[in-house]
C-alpha cells in the first residue's frame, strides 16, 4: 500500500510537471515582469582587487527591538581618507590601503543621516532630529542643534554654512561655527510621500532642493531668500499613489541651467536664475542621475539606464540589461558610467552610449553604495563590508 502510494505520488508529480509544461509551451504561464533580469556574463571584468574592511555587524542579532534605523550616506571621502560610521565611532581608512588611520568616538549611533566631511568638519544627524558637528583634526564637538525633524539625506558643507534638509520638507541654513540657525524654508507637504528626501546642492551663491510635493526652489544661501520655485512635472493622475510625485533626486547645475527630476514625473531642465522651464520629458526616478557632456543619464523605476540629450530632452538610448536588479545610485568617473547590484555585481557602462563595457563579480552582497577616487573604486554592500578595487 505504501509502494502505491508513493508510485501514486510521483505520477502525480509528474503529470503536474507534464501539465505545467503543456501551459509554458502554449504560453499561458507568464513569467514574473518584476523579477531580475539575467545578467550576460561574457564582459570582461574592469577591477582588481585591492582591499577588504569586513563587516562588523554580528552573525546573529538577538536585540528583536532595537530601532531599525538604516543611514541613507553610508560612508564619506574626503581627500585620501574613506570615513566609515561604526556603531558610535567614526573611523578614518585609509583609500589606497584600507588601513585604518584614525578614530573619533560619536555623540549617538542612532544616526540617519550618515556622514558628511568637509571644511575642517564632519556632520551628522540622529534619528530624534539632532544635528552634530565635530572638528576633523580633533574628533571634538564643536555644537549640537536640535530640528523639529529628522534628517534623512546627506548634509551639504559649504566654508561657512551647514545646509539639511529634513523629511518634512524644510530646509535650514546654519552657521558652520556654532551651530546657529540662519535661515528656514518650508514647503507644503503632500499627504502621501516616499520616504527620503533629497540632499541640497549649493551653486554660485544658491542653494537648490528638492520637494516631496515635486518642486524645485532655488534659495540664496547667505539669508535664505527664496528667487523662484517651479514644479518639476504636472500631475498624472487621481489616486493618492498616482500623485507621488516627491523629488529626492538632487538637481544638477551647470552654466545658465539646472537638471532635477522626480518620482512619477519628469527631467526638467530649468533656467538657474529664472526658473523658467526649458524642457521637459517623461521619467519616474528617485535615484541620482548624472551628466556626461550632453548626455544625462538617469536610472528610472524599473531600473533602465536611459540617456537624454541634455540639450533638448529626447531620448538617445536605453538599456533594459539591468531591470529589477536593485542597482545602485550611478558614479561617473572620465567617461564612463559605474554601478553596483543586488548580487554583488560592479557594472561599467559607456556614458556616451549606454553601451556595456564590463562586468566584475564580487564576494559581496547586494551593493549600496560606491564611490571612485584616482582609479580606485570603494564599494559598500548592505552587511557593510566594504572594499577597494583598482581600475584597470
Amino acid at each position: 500500500m505504501k509502494k502505491s502510494f508513493i508510485i501514486f505520488s510521483l505520477l502525480s508529480l509528474m503529470s503536474c510537471q507534464s501539465f505545467q509544461s503543456s501551459f509554458e509551451s502554449l504560453g499561458l504561464v507568464d513569467e514574473d515582469p518584476n523579477a531580475p533580469v539575467e545578467l550576460d556574463q561574457s564582459y570582461e571584468s574592469f577591477l582588481d582587487s585591492k582591499w577588504k574592511i569586513p563587516s562588523s555587524k554580528p552573525l546573529i542579532n538577538f536585540d528583536f527591538f532595537a530601532e531599525n534605523i538604516e543611514a541613507n550616506k553610508f560612508f564619506a571621502l574626503a581627500g585620501s581618507t574613506l570615513y566609515v560610521i561604526n556603531d558610535k565611532v567614526l573611523n578614518g581608512f585609509d583609500y589606497s590601503t584600507g588601513e585604518l588611520k584614525n578614530s573619533f568616538e560619536l555623540e549617538t549611533n542612532r544616526i540617519m543621516s550618515g556622514v558628511t566631511v568637509g571644511y575642517n568638519s564632519f556632520v551628522y544627524s540622529d534619528a530624534d532630529g539632532v544635528i552634530y558637528a565635530h572638528d576633523l583634526n580633533s574628533g571634538n564637538l564643536k555644537w549640537q542643534r536640535e530640528l523639529q525633524d529628522v534628517v534623512l539625506s546627506e548634509v551639504l558643507i559649504t566654508s561657512t554654512s551647514v545646509f539639511v534638509q529634513t523629511s518634512s520638507d524644510v530646509l535650514y541654513g546654519l552657521d558652520l561655527q556654532n551651530g546657529q540657525i540662519l535661515w528656514s524654508k518650508s514647503a507644503q507637504a503632500p499627504l502621501l510621500s516616499i520616504r527620503g528626501t533629497a540632499y541640497p546642492i549649493f551653486f554660485e551663491g544658491l542653494v537648490f532642493t528638492g520637494f516631496s510635493n515635486g518642486r524645485l526652489a532655488a534659495v540664496r544661501a547667505i539669508d535664505g531668500i527664496q528667487l523662484w520655485e517651479k514644479p518639476i512635472s504636472r500631475l498624472k493622475g487621481s489616486t493618492e499613489l498616482e500623485k507621488l510625485m516627491d523629488a529626492d533626486s538632487p538637481a544638477i547645475a551647470i552654466n545658465e541651467d539646472i537638471f532635477s527630476a522626480n518620482y512619477n514625473g519628469s527631467l526638467t531642465r530649468f533656467n538657474i536664475r529664472t526658473g523658467e522651464k526649458i524642457f521637459s520629458v517623461d521619467l519616474s526616478t528617485s535615484k541620482p542621475f548624472v551628466l556626461y557632456r550632453d548626455r544625462i543619464t538617469a536610472i528610472n523605476i524599473t531600473d533602465e539606464l536611459i540617456g537624454f540629450n541634455a540639450i533638448n530632452g529626447t531620448e538617445v538610448w536605453r538599456n533594459q540589461k539591468f531591470k529589477n536588479r536593485e542597482i545602485t545610485e550611478p558614479v561617473l568617473y572620465e567617461d564612463k558610467i559605474y554601478f553596483g547590484d543586488l548580487e554583488g555585481y560592479l557594472h561599467e557602462i559607456d556614458a556616451s552610449t549606454g553601451m556595456i563595457t564590463g562586468l566584475t563579480s564580487t564576494d559581496l552582497k547586494a551593493i549600496k553604495q560606491l564611490e571612485i577616487f584616482s582609479d580606485t573604486l570603494v564599494v559598500e554592500d548592505v552587511d557593510g563590508a566594504i572594499s577597494g578595487f583598482d581600475l584597470k
